[in-house]
């Protein structure tokens, strides 16, 4: 049967299939070819190299401690990037749920499930990977199954948090926010400080090789490196293998008891119209459609975790971009990340401007209030908060970057880029619809088309180069291009907003209209 569904998968995922999609499916393919060649290819060479007499001869200060250093802060990077692109998309739960109508066991389905997402291309490159780098270091034969138990709780662990971080944020969303700023912040200030007194602070504070070696051995890293390159008898390797093995089977137990709860209690729809402070505050100050709409958004758990990212990317990258000085790199990305926070708030709420309330639509319609007024609203409230982040930005950047550019340009330049991704996001909500799912164990079930995102990210670089890439004499005439185009966008879409109608009666209704069938 298992064979069976990863049939029914393909097949659903090839039926699907347009030709922009395949052009993306082909270029993620080349993209984990590279990084499978480009991980398994550091981790030879990282083992490798103090083997080479000509190394040693060319590096006199490579010791043991130092390639044991070497490879601990490899292991760890590589624990970090793992954890990051361990994928749980495979599940989809919406889709496989359908196949319980046809008589397919609920257990046998659960098991499946959590086996077609082992099988992600992701997760088997990094575990072979790591299966790699491991196998390579061993000092006994014995080590093998200890190794082959750890790598796979590894996965096991990795998989289980990912899938209830996104529980946690919901929950706690402010607390964690809070601290994760803090650190990273901390962070930069400690790294800035460092820099400034580096030979000093290395002089005086930084502990020797060996003791640094000892303390990473605590790391996930170097916790994973220790079964393979650690001195321990059969009786503790049996230990180690016996601890692993009760973990592995406890986490892949509650990893099937929350499959299978989710395949026979969806959450279909959360608590989201529940009128609290939040929902009177935003009803009075964006009106009753903008407010509700605006209530959806901020109550949908994955919106909150997307808040968080928005956050932490400039939060981490600006920073070391500015220690890069007034360059050609720092003068095109940071105005372009910049300019990209209130898009990415802008997508939250336009690029799938009718996946919330779906059914309430046809309510809608037969209010007294015009639908065209309804839509108005809502669009204009969606570019409310965005635009008043993206004003604040640009008028820091004009106040502590001046660097950048003028006053007028940076002005058009950010007012350009907003523009035309508001532009892409009213298209998308049209021809890339879905309906927003509230589906419980899922940790990625984005409101966004994944097409719309992959789009999102290529045109922010893209257009960011464009519009932000140093040209000389020539920037007064692009200056000019931009705001002619950002003067008739602006009024054609001022005096046609019942575009927004007849848009939405062409490509949304009949879908809105299907989904209440279900």
């Amino acid at each position: 049967m298992f064979r069976k569904l990863i049939y029914l998968n393909w097949s659903a995922f090839l039926a699907r299939l347009t030709n922009f999609q395949t052009f993306l499916v082909i270029g993620y393919i080349i993209f984990l070819l590279i990084l499978f060649s480009n991980l398994l290819g550091s981790a030879l060479v990282i083992i490798l190299f103090d083997q080479n007499p000509l190394v040693l001869t060319q590096l006199p200060w490579l010791t043991s401690e130092v390639h044991q250093l070497i490879t601990l802060i490899f292991a760890n990077v590589l624990w970090i990037l793992h954890f990051s692109f361990t994928s749980t998309r495979l599940l989809n739960m919406q889709e496989n749920r359908k196949l319980l109508a046809f008589g397919y066991p609920v257990k046998k389905l659960s098991w499946h499930l959590n086996l077609m997402g082992f099988l992600h291309p992701l997760n088997l490159i990094y575990n072979f990977t790591w299966l790699a780098f491991l196998l390579m270091q061993i000092k006994h034969l014995m080590y093998v199954p200890v190794v082959l138990a750890v790598v796979l709780l590894n996965y096991a662990i990795i998989y289980s948090i990912k899938h209830r971080f996104l529980k946690v944020i919901e929950k706690r969303f402010k607390i964690i926010a809070f601290s994760i700023l803090f650190i990273i912040f901390g962070s930069i200030q400690a790294i800035a400080i460092i820099s400034r007194e580096f030979q000093y602070l290395v002089a005086h504070y930084l502990p020797g090789i060996a003791t640094l070696n000892s303390y990473l051995f605590y790391t996930p890293g170097g916790l994973l490196q220790y079964t393979a390159t650690g001195s321990y008898n059969i009786g503790v390797a049996s230990a180690i293998y016996s601890f692993s093995a009760l973990l592995i089977f406890l986490i892949f137990r509650d990893h099937f008891l929350k499959t299978r709860e989710g395949l026979l209690q969806p959450v279909i729809e959360r608590k989201v119209y529940k009128r609290n402070r939040l929902w009177h505050f935003l009803k009075r100050w964006l009106g009753l459609h903008a407010g509700k709409f605006y209530y959806y958004i901020l109550s949908h758990s994955y919106n909150r975790l997307q808040l968080l990212t928005i956050a932490l990317i400039p939060a981490v990258y600006i920073p070391l971009l500015l220690q890069l000085g007034d360059n050609y790199y720092s003068t095109l990305l940071i105005p372009t990340m910049l300019a990209a926070i209130p898009v990415a708030l802008l997508a939250m709420g336009m690029a799938n401007m009718y996946g919330y309330e779906n059914k309430e639509f046809l309510l809608h319609r037969q209010l007294p209030t015009s639908f065209e007024i309804q839509l108005k609203e809502r669009f204009l409230g969606i570019i409310v908060v965005p635009l008043l982040i993206f004003y604040l930005i640009t008028t820091a950047e004009i106040l502590y970057l001046p660097q950048l550019g003028s006053v007028v340009g940076i002005y058009i330049s950010n007012t350009f880029f907003f523009v035309c991704f508001m532009l892409v996001f009213i298209w998308s909500s049209f021809y890339y619809y879905q309906k927003a799912n509230y589906t419980s164990f899922s940790f990625k079930h984005p409101i966004i088309s994944q097409k719309v995102t992959f789009m999102m990210v290529f045109l922010i670089f893209g257009l960011g180069y464009a519009v932000f890439a140093p040209i000389g004499e020539l920037q007064i005439y692009r200056l000019y291009v931009m705001g002619g185009l950002i003067l008739a966008i602006s009024v054609y879409l001022w005096r046609n907003m019942n575009v927004l109608v007849r848009a939405f009666d062409k490509h949304i209704l009949h879908q809105v209209w299907r989904n209440a069938e279900q």
